[in-house]
């Protein structure tokens, strides 16, 4: 059996940890039915890597855009997007992984729901190797909580390897944004109504941490300013009234000095 998935993984300067990428994908115990690598315009051996690994596969299984442009990862994304022709959409960044078992998990619960638009998981991070933690059984029942508004909007707590969602839902990432454009995306769809389920199992893995190991200022401040221009974004779509706006960028401000306060002590 084939899993009716599309995988799409956004590449830029990947040589050292795109291999380990597309491996766990194929390694997964339920075949996806298509690989999209969207090089993003790499300057190192990442394009090259790519073509290496095509020719590994069986032919057809993984399908390679090359950007002569660097775009983003919600540009790249969106390219494999387009080209993908499965029922489903899973991302996954090159420098990270999944568990072997994340699709058969993941899509047979989404097949058994079909009205769920879009779901995720729990993900851990790792220093090396690939995901191994315990799963339940096949068959039995996982715990899971829908995705709500608010909650959400104060805490992003899907990571963008966890997600699989509905082909042909009608929102896109937006390409305008370079951080927190998968914030975006999910706010978006919660917004819209749609059915967004966490499932609670861990299915992908991090290599380092969501706000870098080098604790940079200025990287914080950039994903601060992704945030709230999400933030701005829902209110222009009149998902969020002007107080409620001011709200979450006070609360979400509060946030970064309280991570720029942990970083000085570190």
């Amino acid at each position: 059996m084939t899993a009716s998935v599309s995988v799409v993984v956004p590449c830029y300067q990947s040589e050292k940890t795109i291999v380990r990428a597309v491996q766990s994908v194929a390694s997964q115990t339920l075949t996806v039915a298509e690989l999209i690598l969207v090089d993003d315009a790499s300057s190192d051996r990442t394009l090259e890597l790519l073509s290496n690994l095509k020719k590994e596969y069986q032919q057809g299984w993984i399908q390679i855009i090359h950007l002569d442009n660097n775009r983003g990862a919600s540009f790249a994304r969106n390219e494999g997007w387009k080209l993908a022709k499965s029922d489903y959409i899973a991302f996954l960044d090159a420098d990270d992984s999944w568990h072997p078992h994340k699709v058969e998990f993941q899509y047979h619960w989404l097949k058994a729901h079909p009205d769920v638009d879009l779901c995720g998981h729990n993900i851990g991070y790792k220093k090396t190797g690939t995901g191994s933690a315990l799963l339940p059984q096949l068959g039995k029942s996982i715990p899971y909580s829908k995705v709500k508004k608010w909650p959400f909007l104060l805490s992003n707590s899907l990571s963008t390897p966890t997600v699989m969602l509905k082909r042909n839902i009608k929102f896109r990432f937006d390409e305008t944004l370079r951080y927190a454009e998968d914030y975006l995306l999910w706010l978006n769809i919660i917004c819209d109504g749609l059915i967004v389920i966490k499932l609670d199992i861990e299915l992908s893995y991090m290599y380092k941490m969501p706000y870098g190991e080098s604790g940079l200022s200025q990287n914080l401040w950039e994903m601060e300013k992704g945030e709230l221009g999400a933030y701005r974004q829902v209110l222009k779509s009149r998902s969020l009234k002007q107080y409620q706006y001011y709200f979450l960028c006070v609360f979400s401000l509060t946030k970064y000095l309280r991570r720029l306060a942990l970083r000085g002590l570190q």
